[in-house]
């Protein structure tokens, strides 16, 4: 007998997003049409940056927490429930309890800029 665990969809509200961050133990995933996902997970205070490059694991700074906070209200504020997953790139937070997915607006280019300060690729 197995069991098999799945996170809640929930609507991409600040109540919703601040809960699953409030885990600690939580993934970033950027999902963009035609390209290989990239995320970023987080645990305590080191994160995980996973994409078709090297895995990279260190431990993250106050700032970088303040940085990326402001990146994800920022996404969450561009966020259109009326566009799909399936024609658009979108963006995935989530823990073992919930699931959120942002669909935003516009295409976005924020994620690599994110990427590049955070200095997580060469």
């Amino acid at each position: 007998m197995g069991i098999v665990g799945c996170a809640r969809s929930v609507e991409p509200t600040v109540e919703n997003i601040n809960t699953i961050f409030a885990s600690q133990d939580f993934t970033f995933e950027f999902h963009k049409v035609h390209e290989a996902k990239k995320s970023i997970s987080f645990r305590n205070d080191y994160l995980v940056y996973k994409s078709d490059q090297p895995t990279l694991r260190r431990e993250i700074t106050y700032d970088e927490v303040l940085l990326i906070n402001d990146f994800i209200q920022n996404i969450v504020n561009l966020h259109d429930p009326d566009l799909n997953q399936e024609s658009s790139s979108y963006y995935i937070i989530k823990n073992t309890a919930y699931k959120a997915v942002i669909i935003p607006k516009q295409e976005d280019f924020y994620f690599e800029a994110l990427i590049k300060t955070l200095q997580l690729q060469k």
